[in-house]
C-alpha cells in the first residue's frame, strides 16, 4: 500500500514538472506575430434576466467572454453577480482572413467549472466590413438569451511599431471608446450646462 502511494505521489509530481516545462518551451520558443493583426475589443453584455436566473440561483451569474479566432483565444475580466457586465476590454489578436471569430459567453464557476451561457458567431466577410468601418456591432447569443456588443479593427499602428519616447508617448493617443461609440451610438449631451444657465438667469 505505502510503495503503491508512493509510485502514484511520483507520476503525480513527474506529470506536474512535465507540464510546465513544456509550458516553459512553448514560452520560450514564441515569437512576436508578424503577420496581419487586429484588435477586438467587447464592450459588453445585455442578458435577459428570465432565462438566466438558473446560473445563480441566490444571485446574478458572474460573466466572462471568450474569443477564439482560428487557433487563437482571448479571455475577458470576470464581471461579477449582473445581467448586464460592461467589460471595455481589447487585445491584439493575430487575423486569418478567411477564419470568423466565436464569442462564448460563460457564468464563472469554480466549483461546476465554467457554464456557457450562450455563443455569437461573426464570419470572415462580416468581420472584414466591421474592420473597414471601425463600427461596433451588437450580435445576439441565442434565443432570448441575450446580446453582446463588439468591435473589429486593425491594430493602430502605435501598438505595432515602436513610437520615439516610450509610453510616454502614447499619452495622446486617441480615446478607443472614440471607436466604440461612433456618434450614432454616443449618449445625448447633458442637460445639465443648460438647467444652470436658465438657474443664474433667474437669479438675476
Amino acid at each position: 500500500m505505502h510503495k503503491s502511494f508512493l509510485t502514484i505521489l511520483l507520476f503525480a509530481v513527474l506529470g506536474f514538472v512535465e507540464s510546465r516545462t513544456l509550458n516553459l518551451w512553448a514560452v520560450w520558443f514564441k515569437r512576436p506575430n508578424k503577420g496581419p493583426e487586429c484588435v477586438v475589443e467587447i464592450v459588453g453584455a445585455d442578458l435577459n434576466r428570465r432565462p438566466n436566473k438558473r446560473f445563480d440561483r441566490w444571485s446574478k451569474p458572474d460573466i466572462i467572454v471568450e474569443c477564439q479566432h482560428a487557433k487563437f483565444s482571448r479571455k475577458t475580466q470576470i464581471e461579477g453577480n449582473t445581467f448586464k457586465p460592461r467589460f471595455l476590454w481589447a487585445a491584439k489578436m493575430p487575423l486569418k482572413s478567411t477564419r470568423g471569430f466565436i464569442f462564448t459567453v460563460y457564468d464563472a464557476n469554480v466549483f461546476k467549472g465554467d457554464q456557457v451561457i450562450g455563443r455569437a458567431f461573426i464570419g470572415p466577410l462580416e468581420a472584414e466590413e466591421m474592420i473597414q468601418t471601425e463600427n461596433p456591432k451588437l450580435i445576439p447569443i441565442g434565443y432570448n438569451i441575450g446580446q453582446l456588443k463588439v468591435q473589429i479593427y486593425k491594430t493602430p499602428a502605435y501598438l505595432k511599431n515602436p513610437v520615439i519616447g516610450g509610453l510616454k508617448a502614447l499619452d495622446d493617443k486617441p480615446n478607443p471608446q472614440r471607436r466604440l461609440l461612433p456618434a450614432a451610438f454616443q449618449a445625448p449631451p447633458s442637460i445639465a450646462p443648460k438647467v444652470a444657465v436658465k438657474a443664474i438667469e433667474h437669479k438675476k
